[in-house]
């Protein structure tokens, strides 16, 4: 049997940011109706996925995939922050669930 957890409850806005934003990118909440990179450590309100001339769709719920830094995250309830570098680490932010970790690729899937 194959496990898909693709497009569980995904849910998104359109909001402003800035071309330089880039698909699976974390992202957090800078201005009235923007986003923005998130820096190291910061809580992220969701993942970018898509973005067109500073316009971009940020993914608020639903089951995401991202890379991560530092010390693989376990399956199961983790604090993750944003990493500063595009993707996510455990850390002190909120707690998401953890459905699966790829240590070789440097990856991480749990539910916004």
């Amino acid at each position: 049997m194959i496990i898909s957890t693709n497009g569980f409850m995904n849910e998104s806005l359109t909001l402003n940011g800035d071309a330089s934003l880039q698909f699976g990118e974390v992202v957090k909440i800078s201005d009235n109706n923007t986003v923005a990179a998130c820096a190291d450590g910061d809580a992220f309100c969701g993942i970018i996925s898509h973005e067109k001339n500073g316009i971009c769709a940020v993914q608020l719920h639903g089951t995401v995939t991202v890379p991560f830094t530092g010390t693989a995250p376990k399956a199961g309830y983790v604090k993750l922050c944003a990493d500063g570098a595009k993707g996510v680490k455990s850390g002190t932010g909120r707690e998401y669930l953890v459905l699966s970790v790829n240590s070789v690729n440097g990856t991480v899937t749990f539910i916004l």
